[in-house]
């Protein structure tokens, strides 16, 4: 057993000799057989021409960062390694910094243009989008740029956040809340239609003193001034638990509308309205015959008003709660 070590010892030492010889030998064939390459001037050249260019030797980019620079242009090369004329081989890799552009440039001028395009512009020229504010303009389109901050033509860093005042387009027509108190219902109803406001809600409360189903209160209060469309909302003098005389069925899920067309020989548009949970639902809406007779299921869990339009004027109105 003592005898077999040194054979043991040389046959592994001469297995390491043959090994190294092979990988030397083999590492010398393929580096004796690569292609030198003169490596070219790439500065001030832009980054996409540059890897056409190195990609067409053979040889391999690869970018250490980027720097901003007052004599190269954005996106073309300010350094590069090995520096041009050196002689490397095909396979090899040669690194870049790119430039930035100025740290400094005229601010961009934005105004006529629609968001999306000012954005796009920020973005190019590294800059962010600031505060957006919002008005009312006569003579700019909405979502168009009115005046911006820094002005247009003014030296900035990029990297800013440029303020910008946007168009809501021409301000809508305004108007001065008329009084509904007093009125019926139905009474309010056509005059907040006429006055072009929306009704929103409608709440029930009791005053004995009051006269029932009238408008006890508003909110906006008369006199305010509003824009076209305005949500108002109503309270209606009306004993809680009282239903209407149409109401036939009544259970503490829903109760039961009623209306009927009067006799006569021709058809009527006929548009039946139900608000409720601040929501407005069309329930019927088509031409009806004459003495033809519509239900409609109204929830009592909720303070709910339906409204009948005949010709799209308003005819009926009832409180559900």
């Amino acid at each position: 057993m003592i005898r077999s070590i040194p054979k043991l010892i040389l046959l592994m030492f001469s297995f390491f000799i043959i090994t190294g010889v092979t990988a030397y030998f083999t590492l010398s064939y393929f580096i004796q057989n690569e292609e030198p390459v003169i490596v070219p001037a790439l500065a001030g050249q832009d980054i996409v021409d540059v890897l056409e260019l190195l990609t067409g030797l053979g040889l391999n980019v690869r970018v250490k960062g980027s720097e901003y620079s007052s004599e190269v242009a954005k996106n073309n090369i300010i350094f590069q390694d090995p520096a041009p004329g050196e002689v490397i081989k095909q396979g090899r890799d040669v690194r870049i910094i790119i430039s930035k552009g100025t740290k400094t440039l005229p601010m961009p001028n934005l105004k006529g243009l629609n968001l999306q395009q000012a954005r796009l512009i920020l973005d190019k020229n590294g800059l962010n989008e600031g505060n957006i504010s919002k008005t009312y303009h006569p003579a700019v389109k909405q979502d168009r740029i009115i005046a911006q901050h820094p002005v247009s033509g003014k030296t900035i860093e990029r990297g800013i956040s440029p303020d910008l005042l946007v168009s809501r387009g021409v301000r809508p027509p305004e108007f001065v809340m008329p009084d509904l108190g007093g009125l019926y219902l139905d009474e309010a109803v056509l005059a907040a239609e006429k006055n072009h406001l929306v009704i929103d809600t409608i709440k029930t409360v009791y005053q004995k003193n009051k006269t029932a189903n009238t408008v006890l209160s508003q909110e906006p209060l008369p006199g305010y001034h509003y824009l076209e469309n305005q949500l108002i909302n109503l309270v209606v003098n009306r004993k809680t638990g009282h239903g209407s005389k149409n109401k036939h069925v009544e259970d503490r899920q829903t109760a039961l509308f009623r209306y009927r067309l009067p006799p006569g020989y021709l058809k009527q548009k006929i548009r039946v309205e139900l608000r409720a949970f601040g929501t407005t639902f069309i329930l019927y809406d088509e031409l009806m015959k004459p003495e033809k007779e519509i239900w409609v299921a109204v929830p009592s869990y909720s303070v709910a008003v339906i409204f009948v339009y005949k010709n799209d004027e308003l005819v009926m109105s009832e409180i559900f709660d």
